[in-house]
């Protein structure tokens, strides 16, 4: 296994795919903060194979996200093939197959966790990628469709012999939607039954809660998704082994730096809507935060982002000089 690969990904500190939140500015700060590596959003492997202008553009990144993997999803093993062969070219460190969403308009086609009900298909989508590319091969899957549907102990097996280099498994099933207290006894049923190596994903959100899923599962490396929406200085905790909490002027800082790197990229009709969004994930867990957060979602221009940051710093600073 290629070494750079196995201490980013296998051993180490991952930003998850997340649809609509991983971007390239989010995926640069969780990277500044000690992730050791970043998924793009998943990208449709049949967009790709067409060379749609849309699905490209979710491929752009840059040489600070590096090590980056991308996530493809889809049904059909032939867009996978097309796919890796267009994208093993572009940078990526690693591909990865992305069997593991829920979300009804992506399983309703018989792509993500769908995948999971029928594993040849799966299996023949790693060997297609496989064919195709010298890139690392991952696969993101959950426990199963339902706990009346899980996957077979099998399936790392099935996936390393497929040309899987590594499995990252949410512990929940594609029913529990994002539900529920992960399952860490079936997470690490998978985990002991794996020839690979495998990172594990689910509920991660503070140091202590790292090192316990590690320490159930047996896992390799631990994967951070939602958990670090509206706090990416998770990744400065689980890098350093100490908790850590930024200052105001950091909070503000980051937010600020943000809206500026999306806005090289994000059409401004739409820059400030998808920045209220954002807004909404910072200001939680501080008395005040809901306050704050009716404001967060009237923001329509920069002046505005601006006056919000501004009684964002006023609030943190008086509640850390109540602190003293």
């Amino acid at each position: 296994m290629n070494e750079a690969f196995a201490r980013a990904y296998v051993h180490g500190i991952v930003l998850a795919p997340l649809a609509g939140w991983s971007d390239s500015a989010f995926r640069i700060i969780c990277r500044e903060m000690g992730a050791t590596a970043v998924v793009t959003e998943m990208v449709a492997a049949a967009g790709l194979s067409r060379r749609s202008v849309k699905t490209n553009r979710l491929l752009a990144f840059r040489k600070e996200e590096k090590p980056i993997g991308v996530q493809l999803f889809g049904k059909n093993p032939e867009d996978f093939v097309r796919a890796s062969a267009l994208v093993s070219s572009r940078g990526f460190d690693f591909i990865d197959i992305n069997a593991g969403c829920p979300v009804r308009k992506v399983v309703r086609n018989g792509s993500g966790a769908a995948l999971l009900g029928n594993i040849p298909l799966l299996a023949a989508i790693v060997a297609g990628v496989r064919s195709e590319t010298r890139l690392p091969v991952t696969v993101k899957i959950r426990l199963g469709w339902s706990p009346k549907e899980p996957v077979p102990g099998s399936l790392p097996s099935i996936l390393a012999d497929s040309g899987a280099s590594a499995l990252a498994i949410h512990g929940r099933y594609a029913s529990d939607m994002f539900a529920g207290n992960v399952r860490v006894g079936k997470m690490a049923e998978l985990v002991s039954a794996s020839p690979l190596p495998v990172v594990v994903n689910g509920d991660v959100k503070s140091r202590d809660d790292s090192e316990r899923l590690l320490n159930a599962t047996g896992g390799s490396g631990v994967m951070v998704g939602r958990g670090a929406l509206g706090n990416p200085w998770i990744f400065r905790s689980l890098a350093s082994g100490v908790d850590y909490r930024p200052c105001p002027e950091e909070v503000a800082d980051t937010i600020r730096r943000q809206f500026r790197m999306m806005s090289e990229y994000v059409h401004e009709n739409r820059l400030h809507h998808i920045i209220r969004g954002w807004l909404v994930h910072y200001l939680k867990g501080f008395d005040g935060a809901a306050e704050l957060r009716r404001k967060a979602v009237k923001v329509s221009t920069g002046d505005d982002l601006e006056n919000l940051l501004g009684l964002l710093l006023e609030r943190l600073k008086i509640l850390e000089s109540m602190e003293r």
